[in-house]
């Protein structure tokens, strides 16, 4: 049976979706914007595997939004804080875009916490341009509130709405700017825990963002799933848990 409960993670609440059971537990972050349910398609699939953590991260959803500005250490400090509230030793951090990044950064923050990682479509650094770009969004949220944050990712044609409060979504994006002044990427050797890599061929941030991060990494596969976009969880939720399925022989052996 699914339960959805806020969590105290110190001094501020998460939303956070939890079922299935077992010794092996994932933990599930999604990317900017998103909430715990872009997760629904591979939920349908996995309880079986173990127990399930699906996150709001904070100032999206329905969780808090504590005062800015955020650092990525911060973020990485909620899920090491959601793993003590729910008496977790270690989990398998499965992370999309954002979330990728915040796995990566509690990995290397709290390696014993961290049995694996799974990282959809993500970065460990980024551009000048980008960093421009997560400019302009956070202006967006700053000056038009959620309604503007849709508008400047999605495209004013979507109808996709965001949930969330505006103010502090603007300071994690602002959190994303950071991989141009500090990248991931010369950090990563010092992550140990097997990793598997899925990206879209399709996926505006491109294959070589996940091709470089897997090049640093000790212990890492890549998978690129063809004519897939941003989101390989929604538009190919069986490859993304096969993926998983992989990860996990690789932890037994």
């Amino acid at each position: 049976m699914a339960e959805t409960r806020l969590v105290d993670v110190g001094g501020h609440r998460l939303r956070v979706r939890s079922l299935g059971r077992g010794s092996r537990c994932y933990v599930f972050l999604h990317g900017l914007l998103d909430t715990l349910e872009i997760w629904r398609r591979v939920e349908e699939k996995l309880p079986a595997r173990g127990r399930l953590v699906l996150v709001d991260q904070r100032a999206h959803g329905e969780s808090d939004a504590p005062p800015g500005p955020y650092r990525r250490e911060e973020l990485a400090a909620d899920v090491i804080g959601l793993l003590d509230a729910l008496e977790i030793e270690r989990a398998v951090l499965v992370g999309h875009s954002m979330g990728g990044i915040v796995a990566m950064t509690t990995a290397l923050s709290a390696p014993e916490r961290v049995e694996a990682l799974a990282l959809l479509g993500t970065a460990s650094q980024c551009s000048e341009r980008v960093a421009g770009w997560y400019d302009e969004i956070a202006q967006a949220g700053e000056t038009e509130g959620l309604p503007g944050l849709a508008r400047k990712v999605f495209g004013s044609d979507s109808s996709r709405q965001v949930r969330g409060d505006a103010a502090g979504i603007a300071h994690l994006t602002r959190t994303l700017r950071s991989l141009w002044d500090d990248p991931l990427t010369p950090k990563l050797a010092r992550i140990e825990c097997p990793v598997v890599l899925v990206v879209g061929e399709k996926d505006p941030m491109g294959p070589k963002a996940s091709t470089l991060i897997a090049d640093a990494l000790p212990d890492s596969t890549l998978r690129v799933l063809p004519g897939v976009g941003h989101w390989s969880h929604v538009e190919s939720p069986d490859e993304v848990v096969e993926a998983l399925g992989t990860l996990t022989t690789r932890m037994a052996t």
